[in-house]
């Protein structure tokens, strides 16, 4: 999802500050930034199972965010609100769609490729952003880490055996398209998947041990199509 089909133009704190304000809690983003930076540690440390970062723990992240800043009052309640807007960040945050995406996913349809999405968010995320752009009819299937029960995400073999199991393939017969390497390219070639890595910004300057793409664009050439 996140760098290969959407992107977000600006970051979480800043979306966490366009909240605080519109529930009248008053920080600044450099006060926001520093809080929230320790408490991404926090919680990266307390849930790197991926299947345990469910809608309540974001909650509570939320929660002990917002006691890192020295909010008062009913922080649970305010924590259900903050994550009530999280949940539809897509439309809030002005999600973008990259531009060739609908061109190249209609190209791909025709031709009979089946498309899937792979993606650490939460489902509910996922399903959201692909409705607003109006692209979740060209995917057979969206998974994320707690349906395929992948405790690592990407880096699981879980995650991909599920995927394989849900468009019915072998592991020869398919692409993975991921902007990370660590994660997604990687977790591909464990999986003996062809990876792609998808580098819009020319960020892996030094030589990476896959095909690199700079647009979705370049697919179609790959695939001679």
């Amino acid at each position: 999802m996140d760098g290969t089909l959407v992107y977000v133009p600006i970051s979480p704190q800043q979306f966490l500050l366009n909240i605080y304000q519109e529930l009248g809690l008053h920080f600044g983003l450099e006060q926001i930034c520093v809080a929230y930076e320790i408490e991404e540690k926090r919680w990266n440390e307390k849930f790197p199972d991926y299947t345990l970062r469910t809608r309540e723990a974001f909650i509570e992240f939320n929660r002990k965010l917002l006691e890192v800043l020295g909010a008062k009052g009913d922080l649970q309640g305010l924590s259900e609100k903050v994550q009530e807007h999280w949940e539809n960040l897509s439309e809030e945050a002005d999600e973008k769609l990259y531009p060739e995406v609908k061109s190249v996913l209609k190209v791909l349809r025709e031709r009979g490729v089946t498309l899937g999405i792979l993606s650490n968010r939460l489902l509910a995320f996922s399903l959201k952003s692909l409705e607003k752009h109006a692209i979740r009819d060209y995917f057979q299937c969206v998974i994320c880490p707690q349906i395929a029960r992948a405790p690592k995400g990407k880096r699981s073999p879980e995650m991909w055996q599920f995927a394989l199991k849900e468009v019915g393939a072998k592991p020869n017969e398919v692409i993975h398209i991921d902007d990370d390497y660590e994660t997604g390219i990687i977790g591909a070639k464990n999986a003996g998947i062809r990876p792609l890595l998808l580098d819009r910004k020319g960020t892996y300057t030094s030589s990476v041990d896959c095909t690199v793409i700079h647009n979705l664009t370049d697919i179609l050439e790959l695939l001679g199509i």
